[in-house]
């Protein structure tokens, strides 16, 4: 039973030591702005690579079908290290997913950004 509790409590601190980079992510970059009506805007990045933006329109404002037309995208360094850009749109027909692509590898882009 000790050895059960032991390798758990291993396995709690490794599981805490693999995201240090994610648990001190500073934010670098913030905007929000809303115009009370609906109609709104923000993006943020953080230390980590994490990007997101996105803005909402107000449409048909006042009438029975008014609806929020928002669209935005989201980016980050996946388990493997690699760049995934998302983009997508939602209406008053659903969600649409535009895009979404899983790019260079983020020590690729350390290296190029080194030596440029």
């Amino acid at each position: 039973m000790n050895r059960i509790i032991i390798a758990c409590a291993v396995l709690s601190v490794a599981a805490a030591a693999v995201l240090p980079e994610d648990a001190q992510a500073q934010i670098v970059d913030y905007v929000n702005n809303n115009d009370g009506a609906g109609n709104y805007n923000f993006r943020f990045e953080t230390s980590n690579g994490l990007k997101r933006q996105e803005n909402g329109v107000v449409f048909n404002q006042g009438q029975e079908d008014e609806y929020i037309q928002v669209q935005g995208s989201y980016s980050y360094i996946d388990t493997k290290g690699r760049l995934v850009n998302v983009i997508y749109r939602a209406d008053r027909d659903g969600y649409h997913l535009q895009e979404k692509e899983t790019g260079v590898s983020k020590s690729v882009l350390n290296i190029y950004s080194k030596g440029n």
